[in-house]
């Protein structure tokens, strides 16, 4: 089985595990990878706005909070990279054990894949993008019925 990580960083040599809080509580340095590729490649996605990912829908997508200009001047795509699971274990994030695993040691990937854009990446991958305002997003924060809103809300296509 192999892993991935992603990232918006390109030509990363090693991955160094990186301090990480998790509910405002340091839990360690980690890299973090998944076997999940599509979940890897959402985390290309450029850093700065507020993001919902989900995997589990039946069709998988994600939701930033910003303006489609902003949003699309920050995508400068990413790299997908592959790992050996050799030294990966579970997560410390119980609730996440599904979908990631860490490693405590620095890891020099198998393999990069890079890409140009991240929105026609996901896009193109099957994931669904949804660019909404702040307002929308904090109705769709932990709410039972977010699915079912956010296939309400206008998809956007790169």
């Amino acid at each position: 089985m192999k892993l991935y990580h992603a990232s918006p960083i390109k030509n990363l040599k090693i991955l160094e595990p990186q301090r990480t809080i998790s509910n405002d509580k340091y839990i360690g340095d980690f890299v973090f990878a998944t076997r999940h590729k599509k979940l890897a490649l959402m985390y290309m996605l450029p850093k700065g706005f507020p993001l919902l990912m989900n995997i589990k829908s039946s069709e998988p997508y994600v939701v930033l909070c910003g303006n489609v200009q902003d949003i699309l001047k920050k995508d400068t795509g990413g790299a997908l990279y592959e790992l050996s699971t050799e030294s990966f274990h579970r997560t410390p994030q119980t609730a996440l054990s599904n979908y990631e695993m860490v490693s405590k040691e620095s890891i020099s990937p198998l393999n990069e894949t890079d890409y140009e854009s991240v929105t026609r990446t996901l896009d193109k991958e099957g994931i669904a993008i949804y660019i909404v305002d702040s307002n929308t997003f904090d109705k769709l924060i932990l709410n039972p019925k977010q699915d079912s809103i956010v296939q309400t809300l206008d998809r956007y296509f790169p």
